[in-house]
This record gives C-alpha cells, sequence and structure tokens, in this order.
C-alpha cells in the first residue's frame, strides 16, 4: 500500500501543475456602502449619499417632479490585469430608481462601449425600487467588455428617464432624480499554473511519470 501511494503521488503533483486556478477579487468599491441622513435604508428614510464621498456619490442628481433626469459617469482605477477574465460583475447602490413606475426607468448604461442597458432594466424590473428606497443592483457583463475590464480604468454611465414616483407613489412624474451611493466591480480570473514541464503537453506528463516510474523503481532496488 505504501508503495502504490509513492508512485501515485507525484504524477498527480505533474498533472495538478496544469489545472487552471479560478480567482474571484473584488476589484474596487467606489463610493462605501455607508448612509446617512435617515438611515435605515430598507425602509426609505434614508435621501442623500454621504457629502464626504467623491461625486457622483455624494449627492442626490436631478428632481423627480420639475428635471433634469439622474445622470452620472464613474471611473474605476485598479491598474491592467494580466490573466485571462472569465467573468464579471458590476453593482450599483441606487436610492430612488423608481423601477416600480410604468416602463424602464434605464435610458442608458454603459461601460466603456458596451451597452448594458438592458441588462439593468431587467435586473430593476425584478426587484421594482419604490420612491426613496435604496436598492442593490447587479449585472453580469458580458465577453465584450473583458478586454476593457483588464486594462484597469473602465468608465461607467448610467443615465435615468421618466417616469418615475412621486412623493405618494403613484402620482407619477415624468423625470427620474436618483443618488448614486456606491459602485462595485467584481472580476473573475483563471491562470493556468506551469509546471515543471511546461508546455509539453500530454506527451510530456506521460514521459515525466515514466521517469518517475524509472526513478521510484532503481530507489526500490537500493533500499
Amino acid at each position: 500500500m505504501k508503495k502504490h501511494t509513492l508512485l501515485v503521488a507525484p504524477m498527480l503533483a505533474v498533472a495538478m501543475a496544469y489545472s487552471p486556478l479560478a480567482n474571484a477579487d473584488v476589484i474596487q468599491t467606489l463610493g462605501g456602502k455607508s448612509f446617512t441622513n435617515g438611515q435605515q435604508v430598507g425602509a426609505g428614510t434614508f435621501n442623500m449619499t454621504n457629502a464626504s464621498q467623491p461625486a457622483p456619490f455624494n449627492a442626490f442628481i436631478g428632481s423627480d417632479p420639475n428635471g433634469p433626469n439622474f445622470s452620472a459617469s464613474w471611473t474605476f482605477n485598479y491598474g491592467a490585469i494580466a490573466d485571462t477574465i472569465t467573468g464579471a460583475t458590476l453593482e450599483i447602490g441606487l436610492l430612488d430608481g423608481d423601477a416600480a413606475a410604468p416602463g424602464n426607468q434605464v435610458a442608458s448604461f454603459t461601460i466603456g462601449s458596451v451597452d448594458l442597458t438592458s441588462l439593468l432594466n431587467t435586473v430593476m424590473e425584478a426587484d421594482p425600487g419604490l420612491n426613496s428606497h435604496e436598492y442593490w443592483d447587479t449585472v453580469m457583463l458580458p465577453s465584450s467588455a473583458f478586454s476593457l475590464l483588464a486594462g484597469g480604468s473602465p468608465t461607467v454611465s448610467l443615465t435615468l428617464q421618466g417616469p418615475g414616483l412621486g412623493v405618494l407613489n403613484p402620482p407619477t412624474t415624468l423625470f427620474n432624480g436618483a443618488a448614486l451611493d456606491f459602485s462595485t466591480i467584481t472580476i473573475n480570473t483563471a491562470t493556468a499554473v506551469p509546471g515543471p514541464i511546461a508546455g509539453a503537453g500530454l506527451p510530456g506528463l506521460i514521459l515525466a511519470s515514466g521517469g518517475l516510474l524509472g526513478w521510484w523503481r532503481r530507489r526500490q532496488k537500493t533500499v
């Protein structure tokens, strides 16, 4: 039993050297998840993001009754990614998105040149937001955005549209103001770990296994 273990263990070590490692990293959170004023986010008493945060995370933008609609852009800066990106998500915390109003409230949502408008509208409509309520929405980014993410400084832009919800929910309003509290980007990567015979492929693995077998047999003779 011990001899069998000695033989198999080195062979597994060589094979595992070619297995990709999957990593999921929260690359950056902008704005933070801090709430001020009324707090009690679930009940909708929060009414403005923390004024100490950088724009556009520091104020209510636009106005439901009088306009304009909410519109803001922000840029992540985390440095270039050399590993292969296998997936990514983008999360936003939005107060007063008013998705419970008729129609779609997202006029435009992009990361670089990649259009995410329909994706965010789908997410928001699945959990319709009310007036003065904070909602956290997550969008799975398409592979067409991966090269942009790899560059390390993608810019996100969001513009809302009416109708919004009035204070009494309804009536509706022609415009949709809101407050952006935070945005988080999470990127998954896969890295191939180089082994002792990197680039040799399956034939190399077979040769390496044979070499280990010969070494093991010679070792038994000398014991």
